[in-house]
């Protein structure tokens, strides 16, 4: 079964290998038993202290009406929303500090996805050029008039 991962550059990035992070996108067992601690240790403190007064304001709520379930669907939801997007909201909380996305692979483990992306980084160093490609000789300017744009829109905007 193959899983997506974010594969995240850092923004003064020195060493490919080295300012590399790979994020699995997919459902994960640890942030939906423990969603609080698993948000803690990903650093995703402004989610983390939103889930901490929303779950107080529940309590608090099912207090004074009497829902006691409300609570316990608020755990619910939050561990299946962690779960779920726990690590699409760890890319984006890392776009944020100036971490560049450069890909999403799908891979069945992330050995293999660490194998793709730099297998694909050492194969695009190596097929660029040592010496820059010489100019394009110039020509002659068309005129808007004259240019054809398979007959749908010209150059110009026009018809």
């Amino acid at each position: 079964m193959a899983r997506s991962y974010y594969v995240l550059t850092a923004p003064t990035s020195t060493g490919a290998d080295r300012d590399t992070k790979f994020i699995r996108d997919g459902f994960s067992w640890l942030a939906f038993l423990l969603p609080l601690p698993w948000l803690l240790v990903k650093r995703l403190w402004v989610i983390a202290l939103a889930a901490v007064l929303v779950y107080l304001v529940t309590i608090y709520i099912a207090e004074q009406y009497g829902l006691d379930a409300l609570p316990i669907a608020f755990s619910f939801m939050l561990s299946l929303w962690t779960a779920l997007e726990g690590g699409h909201a760890q890319a984006r909380a890392l776009e944020r500090k100036g971490w560049q996305i450069e890909r999403v692979i799908a891979a069945d483990r992330l050995s293999d996805a660490e194998e793709i992306y730099f297998a694909g980084k050492a194969s695009s160093k190596s097929s660029e050029p040592e010496r820059p490609l010489p100019p394009l000789p110039a020509r002659k300017a068309i005129a808007s008039s004259d240019a054809v744009a398979l007959g749908l829109i010209g150059p110009a905007g026009g018809r």
